[in-house]
């Protein structure tokens, strides 16, 4: 629910989710920032609390009025707030400054809350002397230059590179006029009065590094509360909540639920190893929690056949999945288990949709873009094997279940295992200068610095593939070769199947078993199931027109996947057919004469697999189409690629025509990679 709350000179925004005991969090004063602080913290614990977060003036969905910014005016602001939306006795979380605000509301409505968690917190607020030379005229003449350097300052912990661009971009939100009367309305204030007067039980938590409210502040302000105690983060900067969630989320929830057991006085940096432990055994049945990630569904397709494997071997084994859509479809459809979970899984499949256009997916944008599902699915996973003991953790390219568990090793209560198609995030173009350049250098530091830092994170670090289809080059400017650096922290199964490719080598019996004609040449396209595929079925289904009556006995099959309504593409030709769904789709790849596909990997290994001829164009700006599959595929020499910029309709059909009834030239590719994998994942049991 969202709503607005009405003060005579501002309008100003809330938004409350979630049931159960109230839980309001308030961004800082300083409108540097807004409800979105809080976008790690909402969907968590919202599954605890009815959750109501608010923006002060100033910034996001609340007013910017000229004037306001005074502790009297927001403090009344809060009131206004507080009196519509909370339930008392409700908790109070306050970020920063906004903790001036908690105390005197502490002070005079003490029955009204019963919680106080201060995140960063602070009693008084001064700015640099004298302000209009250091302050105003800095705000003036640079303001952007400004929010950067404060939000670099606020971060320093290494690898903060997306916290730093979220906080630019909310301080650039409001205006520099507005921020500049803040903080000049706030400067010299201080409650350090009122702290003596609070009698709520409070817990802070406060980084050893922070910048911007110095630990030494945060060390008086719990002395001088009664009832009150310092959770101190070691090496931690001032955004705790968004660069920190983990453990500022665990212990939110466990301070105001009351569970047993304080929180500890001084959290680890992320620098120190944990060893891994292991579960106690119950009984002769052996558990196995499996995430997997949907994007495309390559991954549950092996993840299931591997799983299946393992089972074989180990017929104690039972395996839970946990599989946001479309792939919690697919495990049900092969009779396996789904965690429930999995309901409570945010959709990275639909994300990655959100970021797709003609032809088109910035995939390593939309993996970096991704915080919020990857922090919300960590908590999910971390929830359950809270509550249940499992044997063995399975993440197939779980990037959240990875990154938070090399950033909180301590969690850690299982063997793991990680699997992965490719090494390695790299830009499309190859100038440092650029944004996308910078991300993706910072992304891969950061995993190499994590198995550096953190070499018992993983017990099984699992490449779908072979060791040459790494790219032979840096991972970027002063960091490791990537095959080299796979060869030293990856083990390789070859690639994997979910059905035996051998089993279809007597095309004309599976042709007969589709219904396929034995004097027909049969094309299949299938780059359909989301939008970015629209264009290029059209410009398939216009280029079969062009040779249809050269080539009578040939035929279009055209699969628009379940996304993409049927009369997406226009039936240009009597036979050209048009489906939405086709089921078993590698049995069709088997059987026809030619197959046109985007660069995805599962297709064209499939393809590779079944030597059927096949052409490839791989998404404009897709990171790993462009350079990781289509390594492989040189690598075996399978495929005809194809660019989609450049091909014309003309193109495309003398190439159908160039390729179609000709035979796959390229060796047979190996197909014992899930066999290997299998048995690789059942050492750690």
């Amino acid at each position: 629910m969202t709503v607005y709350v009405y003060r005579p000179d501002a309008r100003l925004f809330y938004q409350a989710t979630g049931g159960g005991h109230d839980l309001f969090l308030l961004p800082p004063c300083q409108p540097v920032a807004y409800g979105r602080l809080w976008k790690y913290q909402v969907p968590y614990l919202s599954r605890y609390f009815r959750v109501v977060a608010m923006d002060q003036r100033g910034n996001g969905r609340s007013d910017r009025t000229p004037t306001g910014y005074d502790l009297e005016t927001r403090y009344d602001d809060l009131l206004a707030v507080l009196g519509e939306a909370v339930r008392p006795p409700f908790a109070f979380v306050a970020f920063s400054c906004a903790a001036m605000l908690a105390f005197r509301y502490l002070v005079e409505h003490p029955e009204q809350v019963s919680h106080l968690i201060l995140v960063s917190g602070q009693y008084a607020e001064s700015m640099p002397q004298p302000f209009e030379e250091k302050v105003a005229r800095v705000f003036r003449e640079d303001f952007d230059g400004w929010r950067t350097r404060l939000w670099t300052r606020c971060l320093p912990e290494p690898h903060s590179l997306k916290a730093i661009e979220d906080g630019i971009a909310w301080c650039g939100e409001t205006t520099a006029e507005v921020l500049l009367e803040s903080l000049r309305a706030i400067d010299g204030q201080s409650v350090v009065h009122l702290l003596s007067q609070v009698r709520v039980p409070t817990l802070a938590v406060h980084g050893t590094k922070d910048k911007i409210v110095p630990y030494g502040h945060a060390e008086k302000l719990a002395a001088a509360l009664p009832d009150a105690r310092l959770v101190t983060f070691e090496g931690g900067g001032h955004v705790l909540p968004g660069r920190e969630p983990v453990k500022v989320n665990r212990l939110i929830r466990d301070f105001v639920l009351g569970r047993e057991g304080a929180p500890p006085r001084t959290l680890p940096p992320t620098t120190e190893r944990q060893a891994p432990a292991r579960p106690a055994r119950r009984g002769s049945e052996r558990r196995v929690l499996w995430l997997s990630s949907p994007i495309g569904l390559g991954h549950i397709q092996r993840d299931l056949a591997i799983a299946r494997r393992l089972r074989e071997l180990h017929p104690d084994v039972s395996v839970d999945f946990l599989a946001a859509n479309p792939a919690d479809r697919v495990v049900e459809h092969w009779g396996e288990r789904l965690h429930p979970a999995t309901r409570l899984m945010h959709n990275d499949s639909a994300h990655f949709e959100g970021w797709a256009g003609d032809h088109e997916l910035h995939a390593f944008n939309a993996l970096w873009d991704m915080d919020e599902n990857m922090a919300a699915n960590f908590m999910t996973f971390a929830d359950v094997v809270e509550r249940e003991r499992y044997d063995l953790w399975v993440g197939d390219e779980g990037w959240d279940l990875d990154y938070y568990l090399h950033e909180n090793p301590e969690l850690k209560a299982a063997p793991y295992a990680f699997l992965t198609d490719f090494v390695g995030m790299l830009p499309m173009r190859d100038d440092p200068g650029s944004t996308e350049f910078r991300r993706a250098w910072e992304k891969n530091a950061e995993n190499v610095d994590h198995l550096r830092l953190h070499p018992d994170v993983r017990d099984l670090s699992l490449l779908v593939g072979d060791e040459e289809d790494v790219l032979d080059r840096d991972f970027g400017p002063d960091l490791p070769n990537m095959r080299q650096w796979a060869r030293e922290h990856f083990r390789f199964s070859g690639y994997t199947y979910h059905f035996d490719p051998g089993a279809y080598r007597d095309r004309g019996a599976l042709r007969q078993a589709l219904g396929f004609r034995d004097d027909e040449r049969v094309i299949l396209v299938s780059v359909g199931g989301t939008r970015a595929g629209r264009h290029l079925l059209r410009k398939c289904a216009e280029a079969f027109a062009l040779i249809a009556d050269a080539v009578p006995e040939a035929r279009m099959l055209l699969v628009t996947g379940p996304r993409l309504e049927e009369n997406a593409v226009p039936r240009v030709h009597p036979r050209l057919d048009v489906r939405a769904f086709v089921p078993d789709l590698f049995r069709h790849h088997a059987a026809v004469d030619l197959a046109i596909v985007q660069g995805g990997l599962t297709t064209t290994m499939e393809l590779a697999a079944v030597r059927t001829p096949f052409l490839y164009f791989p998404l404009r700006n897709h990171f790993e189409q462009n350079f990781h599959v289509a390594r492989r595929l040189d690598r075996l020499g399978a495929g005809i690629r194809m660019d989609y910029d450049r091909t014309r309709v003309e193109d495309l059909a003398q190439a159908m025509l160039e390729r179609l009834g000709k035979p796959a030239t390229w060796a047979d590719v190996p197909r014992d990679g899930t066999e290997r994998a299998a048995r690789l994942l059942a050492a750690l049991l």
